[in-house]
Parts: structure tokens; C-alpha cells; sequence
């Protein structure tokens, strides 16, 4: 068996242009050769036989790293204590001076042990490989852990790992990767990576070998790291590190300015969409409410538009000033909500006028709507300071069909209103209706003339001819030729005259009303 001195003998032969260090089993100096000053100038003035290694490391560290925090002082010194009694080598780093070393340890059979420092800068001399793969190393500002087949660790860049990660160093060559799940490798790194969302998920994972795609983290001190993995020399891993704070703070910056952008860009479609005064929306909004329904009611639905005028507005307007009828629009579109379902769309179209669009709503749910609106608009007067001022409203309502565009049923809604006006105001009519309206149905494929007929509108016009009309609504001015029995065998028939009647009587009822007063 080879004593300790014949093998420290047989070291320093080995190793005479190397730097070598002894230590007892106690972690004492026991010797040291020149060179080892050569290559460590700065503990000549504290080096001495018996010396605790503790001893020299802490003032040796206090000379490389001047900048550090106590915090990070005393991280250093745990790692190089704990490099100094499991590290065994080769493990290549380079010195502040520039020089790269490889340092190996020999275990002693008395407990010490023997450290030996090797000058392998020419390996890394300008030209060779070595030194270019180093340069672009730098350059770049990466990391990088290769462990060979075995698990042994082969190389780990310290300079870039001392310069992130103190407590790093400490853990890569004592990780074994031979056979052993990513989740045991990565739980190792928690000091760094904290709870960081990713590393949990790499600390469960079940699987073997390098990692599958890169995974980046935000460690604790606040920076990110991009980690990817990838097979080395038949079994081994190379593990490369890089710094991405740069470039996932501008990528967060890019997120948070879109957000923003897109936040200011609804902001503006919703002020180009409302009305400023009572906040509904305007007609740009209806617009789209009313397509939207007309899309639904060519896939089956039903779907109506009812236009809402204020009854003699003008006359608010010229008695109390506008400030007044500014007050009133606000407490319609108030009242407008609280009567109206939620999920009914309210515009402000201009003016005193509002619409409605009823979408997936039969026409006879929505006709009992709007007279409930008209009904309480006609009970409830609005208050201006201690007056009582009559606010009541006139509807037209028109279906929605799937034969015609919506802008045709909007303009027999407007032909609705039109014959609510002529027939004195306060009262719902509904497209194509003749008589005062103030019951309907529901829409069928033949138009809303023969759901009011179901619904037994005009069951008490069934024996009236045409002088009987012209008696009944010659206070509207209605157009009396169009007897109610035509009009029934028209929609028996299926050639619905609602259209025609409606617009008929539009044109008489406009020529024949006295210009409104408002």
C-alpha cells in the first residue's frame, strides 16, 4: 500500500508545474509548494501550517469579491466549503485575472486531503477551440452544465454561475443525473428558483432524460432564465443557461402597452357608440343590435325593432328651456331601463326618439312590452322641480323577416309611429295593423297579419264594410277601402296584403293629419 507521504511525493512529481495544497483531517494547512503562491498571490500574507482552511478562505473571498453583500459573502463561503470536501474533479473555472485553472482533489487515507490547481489557460489560448467556444461563452453571457453518461458533472462555466448564483456552485457536481426523473434533478435548484410556476412543474414531472422543450424561470432574484437541455456525447446532458430579463421585460412591456392600446380603442368605440347625454347607446350600436337580430331571425328566430317617440317634446323644450328637456331625455332613458328586459338593446336614434330590438322575442311578448312602456310613460308624468309635466309616448313596431332586409322592417316601424302620431298619440301600432293596436300576436311564416288574426284583433270588425270603416276610424283619417274581409282572404290566401296596407295608409294618413305641433 502507498503511504501518504510516497503519494504526496508521487502528486508533486505528477504535478510539479501545478499548484498544490495539503490539508489534515481537520481541515488544517499541512503544506504547500510555490507555485501554489504563484497562483494564489493573495494568501501569501496569512498562509501558515496549521492554519484552519476557514481561515484563508474567508479573507481570500473578501479579496476576490469586494462588492458582495454579507448575505452573499456568507453564501460564498458555504459553497467553497462545501466544493472543498465533495469535489474531486476536474472542474475548470477561470480567475479574475483572466487565468483558467483545473482544480482536482485526492482524498488522503488519514482524513486530509490534497488539492491540485493546474495552469490550463493555453488550452484556452487565442486560436483554440477551447478558447473560442469560451469567448462566445462570454460574449454571449451563458451557462453551461455538462454531465457525462455516468451523471459525473464534466464542465460547469463558474465564472457565469459565481456571477448569478452563488449557492449554484454548490449544488451542480453533487447532482446525479444516471437514471433519475427531471422532477429529482430540478427540486435541488428550489433556493433559486423559489415557487416559481415553471419550476413546480419541472420539480413534478416524471420524466427522464434532457428536457423536452426550454423551460424559462424567474428566480428570486428577481431575474429570468431561460434553461434548455439537450443529449451529449451517447447518454450524457448539456445543460445550457441564459439570461432573458432583458427580453421578457420587453415582452411584458409589449403585453401591458397592447392591453392598454386595446383598452383606449374600446373606450373609443364605446364613446363613438354612446349617446353623451343619457349614456345609451346611439344609433351606431342599434345599427349593430338590429343586423344581429336579423342574422338570428334567418337561422329561425324571432326577432322585432320598435321605435319610441316622445309625445309633444318641443313644447318642453319652448316652455322650459332645453336644460329642462336635457333633464326628461335622462329620466326616459332611466325610465327606458327599468322598464324594458336587460337583455333588450335601448338606443337614443336623435332628438326624442329611441329604438328597441327585441331579438329571439316573439312579436306578441314584444307588442305587451312597448304598451307596457307606453302604459307607464301614461300613468307616471315626469316631475320638473314642483311642476307635473304629461310625458307620454307613441310606438311603432315592426317584425323582423327573414325574406327582407332589417333596414325594410325599421322603415315600417317608422311607418308605425307615423300612424300612432296621426291617431292622437299615446298608443303602440304595429306594422301593417289597421286598427288602434293595442293587442297583437305572434309572427308566422305569412307575416304578422295572421297572427293577429288568431289573436282576434279585429274580431269585431268581421261585419263591418267599408262605410263601417270610414265611420270607425275616420278620427285617424285611416283609409277605409280595405275592408277587413279582403284582408282576411288575402292572408287565407297567402298573398298578405299587411305590406301594401300599411304603406297605403301611411300615405293617406300623412296627407290628410294637420301638421303636428310639438
Amino acid at each position: 500500500m502507498v503511504s501518504g507521504s510516497e503519494f504526496l511525493a508521487q502528486a508533486l512529481m505528477a504535478h510539479g508545474a501545478s499548484a498544490v495544497c495539503g490539508y489534515d483531517a481537520a481541515d488544517r494547512v499541512t503544506f504547500w509548494n510555490e507555485r501554489f503562491l504563484v497562483f494564489f498571490p493573495e494568501l501569501a500574507t496569512f498562509l501558515q501550517v496549521g492554519t484552519p482552511y476557514l481561515d484563508t478562505l474567508e479573507p481570500f473571498l473578501a479579496l476576490q469579491h469586494p462588492q458582495a453583500s454579507a448575505l452573499e459573502r456568507a453564501d460564498e463561503v458555504r459553497n467553497a466549503l462545501f466544493r472543498h470536501v465533495h469535489e474531486e474533479g476536474p472542474v475548470q473555472y477561470q480567475r479574475a485575472d483572466g487565468r483558467w485553472l483545473e482544480l482536482r482533489m485526492f482524498p488522503q487515507p488519514d482524513g486530509g486531503r490534497v488539492k491540485i490547481w493546474s495552469d490550463v489557460s493555453a488550452q484556452k489560448a487565442p486560436g483554440s477551440e477551447g478558447s473560442l467556444l469560451q469567448g462566445l461563452m462570454a460574449v454571449a453571457n451563458v451557462g453551461l452544465i455538462v454531465h457525462d453518461a455516468a451523471g459525473v458533472l464534466r464542465y460547469v462555466n463558474s465564472r457565469y454561475f459565481s456571477e448569478h448564483f452563488l449557492s449554484l456552485i454548490q449544488r451542480v457536481p453533487s447532482i446525479e443525473r444516471r437514471g433519475r426523473q427531471q422532477g429529482g434533478y430540478w427540486a435541488k435548484f428550489r433556493d433559486i428558483f423559489g415557487d416559481d410556476e415553471t419550476f413546480e412543474e419541472l420539480c413534478d414531472s416524471t420524466e427522464c432524460g434532457p428536457l423536452a422543450a426550454p423551460a424559462t424561470m424567474r428566480a428570486r432574484n428577481g431575474r429570468f432564465y431561460r434553461v434548455q437541455e439537450q443529449a451529449w456525447d451517447q447518454g450524457g446532458t448539456a445543460c445550457v443557461w441564459t439570461d432573458v430579463t432583458e427580453l421578457v421585460q420587453r415582452e411584458n412591456a409589449l403585453r401591458a402597452a397592447h392591453r392598454e392600446l386595446s383598452l383606449l380603442n374600446r373606450r373609443l368605440i364605446d364613446l363613438s357608440e354612446t349617446d353623451a347625454l343619457t349614456g345609451l347607446p346611439n344609433r351606431r350600436r342599434f345599427n349593430t343590435a338590429i343586423q344581429s337580430a336579423q342574422a338570428a331571425v334567418r337561422g329561425g328566430a324571432h326577432a322585432s325593432v320598435a321605435i319610441i317617440d316622445l309625445d309633444f317634446f318641443k313644447s318642453i323644450n319652448d316652455r322650459f328651456g332645453h336644460d329642462v328637456g336635457d333633464v326628461a331625455l335622462v329620466e326616459v332613458s332611466r325610465r327606458l331601463r327599468a322598464l324594458v328586459p336587460g337583455e333588450v338593446p335601448i338606443a337614443r336614434l336623435g332628438g326624442e326618439e329611441f329604438g328597441l330590438v327585441f331579438e329571439a322575442m316573439p312579436l306578441l311578448e314584444a307588442h305587451a312590452c312597448v304598451e307596457a312602456v307606453r302604459q307607464s310613460f301614461s300613468e307616471h308624468p315626469f316631475m320638473s322641480e314642483s311642476e307635473s309635466l304629461s310625458l307620454t309616448v307613441s310606438i311603432g313596431i315592426a317584425p323582423l323577416m327573414a325574406e327582407r332586409e332589417a333596414s325594410a322592417s325599421l322603415k315600417e316601424a317608422d311607418m308605425a309611429l307615423l300612424r300612432a302620431k296621426a291617431r292622437g298619440r299615446d298608443c303602440v301600432v304595429l306594422a301593417g295593423q289597421a286598427a288602434a293596436g293595442q293587442g297583437t300576436g305572434a309572427a308566422d311564416a305569412q307575416g304578422p297579419g295572421a297572427a293577429l288574426l288568431a289573436a282576434g284583433v279585429f274580431a269585431d270588425e268581421a261585419g263591418l264594410d267599408a262605410t263601417g270603416l270610414r265611420d270607425k276610424y275616420a278620427p285617424a283619417a285611416e283609409h277605409p277601402a280595405f275592408a277587413f274581409a279582403n284582408w282576411e282572404k288575402a292572408v287565407r290566401d297567402g298573398t298578405t296584403l299587411d305590406h301594401y296596407w300599411g304603406w297605403v295608409e301611411y300615405q293617406i294618413s300623412a296627407s290628410q293629419q294637420a301638421p303636428e305641433t310639438e
